[in-house]
């Protein structure tokens, strides 16, 4: 599953950022019913696949007492956000770029920030996140949008008590498909704001 991937990467290779929550006045969201269908995804999208699983003890995110550095206490206190929270995946690719809209139990999205916020400066450059303005129809949940060079666009937003995360990657350091990205983080925040 993508998302062990893109949560050790957000410790351990910082290649994620995070939003800060909104407040959520429905009931809670099943991240099972509220990842996107094949039809939700870019027009020409192909290789639909969903996984879903429970996390649990992250490989690769470092231990709070390894260093004492505010790093790997931060990555510490992320991995135990995670821990036990319900994963749902969705991908499809379109060309060469592949796009990934999960939906994960619980706010998570504070602990996934301070930890990118902590850890950013100990990256090489090319694997540091630069951060993208949200659009203005996204700002009023707070999202945290960012690249990793020009083939990785990520966002990650809470929206009634789950996180919201999606990703566009190009393939072999193609150009991200940043249109592709805007609808799917645009889909999945809405379908899950449409949950009953």
């Amino acid at each position: 599953m993508q998302i062990r991937r893109l949560v050790a990467g957000t410790t351990v290779a910082l290649a994620t950022a995070a939003g800060v929550p909104a407040v959520a006045a429905a009931a809670p969201v099943s991240p099972s019913g509220a990842v996107l269908a094949a039809h939700e995804f870019p027009s020409g999208s192909t290789g639909y696949k969903v996984e879903k699983e429970k996390l649990s003890e992250l490989a690769g995110v470092p231990e709070k007492g390894e260093g004492g550095s505010p790093c790997a206490t931060k990555a510490d206190a992320l991995a135990k956000a995670l821990d036990g929270a319900e994963v749902v995946e969705a991908e499809a690719k379109r060309g060469s770029v592949e796009f990934e809209a999960s939906v994960i139990g619980g706010r998570l999205t504070t602990a996934n920030r301070d930890a990118v916020t902590a850890c950013r400066s100990s990256l090489p450059a090319e694997k540091r996140t630069v951060a993208r303005e949200a659009p203005a129809d996204l700002t009023h949940l707070r999202p945290f949008i960012f690249a990793v060079g020009d083939s990785e666009l990520q966002g990650w937003a809470d929206v009634r008590g789950v996180t919201v995360l999606v990703s566009a990657e190009g393939e072999k350091g193609a150009a991200v498909d940043s249109e592709g990205f805007w609808q799917t983080l645009r889909a999945q925040i809405a379908k899950v704001e449409r949950q009953p």
